[in-house]
């Protein structure tokens, strides 16, 4: 039986990773019998970053493939470059291997970032991949993956812009876990691990920028809120103002800070600035910053 307590705080300590124990304990297990993993996530909840931590701590290359809806066949598995097919004909030599074919016969991590994004026929030639762990390569051979080959593909909500539903073949493939926001003071606690600065308010400049995100993650007039990227970034911003205190200075940071990350739901109103001037001025009067 695996020790996941152990496992877990070896992956905390080496990647600086906050809090995830239940996530990080999930994945362990998933792949201590070998199961392909499915991560499903808002952006910005750390899908990445867990994915490149339990491949690192396996001590696995990282096989990366960035989805879009033009991702193709050959961009995961590989393909023969004509001129070389032509002077050499389909040899070893004249083959192109992607992310798929070389994770495979490295026994590596493939990491299959919004796969969600990737078109149906695309994700059919991973099936074989993940079922069998095998994988044809015509005219030349057929891998079958070292032992310590493993998947990682990450999921964004389906209400998202430019996703595309998993089909049920390859959704059967997988298991799936959850990546939510995290708590409130764990991301007090990310925020201030990226922001570099050594302000004694410092805190409580990172608890404000918290609580402003997570006013667009309840509001019901935001389709998506902030990820915790927008309170780094807000928090950075902050410090460097001679007079963090002002309401001018935060609002100007926020809109800085959020206006990319936030997405508003159709029919409302007001406009993104409205929204996060209200949200800003919302939380500083609630708040005891002096």
């Amino acid at each position: 039986m695996v020790n996941t307590v152990e496992i877990i705080k070896k992956i905390q300590t080496n990647n600086q990773i906050i809090g995830r124990e239940n996530e990080l304990k999930k994945i362990i297990l998933a792949r201590s019998v070998g199961k392909n993993i499915l991560i499903e996530g808002e952006v910005g909840v750390g899908k990445t970053t867990i994915a490149k931590a339990v491949s690192a701590y396996y001590d696995t290359d990282f096989y990366r493939v960035d989805c879009t809806e033009d991702t193709l066949t050959h961009n995961l598995v590989g393909y023969f470059d004509p001129p070389l097919v032509i002077a050499k004909g389909y040899v070893e030599e004249s083959y192109k291997y992607g992310p798929l074919a070389s994770a495979m016969d490295d026994g590596g991590c493939l990491f299959i970032n919004e796969i969600n994004r990737m078109p149906e026929s695309t994700q059919n030639a991973l099936l074989t991949a993940l079922d069998e762990k095998i994988l044809d390569i015509p005219k030349l051979r057929t891998i079958k993956a070292e032992k310590d080959f493993f998947v990682i593909a990450t999921l964004n909500p389906s209400a998202h812009v430019g996703v595309t539903a998993l089909g049920e073949a390859i959704k059967d493939r997988f298991v799936w876990i959850k990546l939510d926001y995290q708590e409130p003071a764990e991301e007090v606690e990310i925020i201030l691990q990226n922001v570099e600065n050594t302000d004694p308010k410092m805190e409580q400049i990172a608890e404000i920028a918290q609580a402003i995100i997570q006013k667009t993650r309840d509001s019901s007039s935001f389709r998506r809120g902030s990820s915790v990227r927008g309170a780094i970034d807000l928090t950075a911003l902050m410090s460097q103002y001679n007079n963090n205190h002002s309401s001018k200075n935060w609002v100007e940071a926020a809109i800085m800070s959020l206006y990319n990350k936030i997405e508003i739901e159709d029919g409302i109103s007001k406009s993104k600035t409205e929204l996060i001037v209200d949200i800003v001025l919302s939380v500083l009067n609630k708040s005891d910053f002096q």
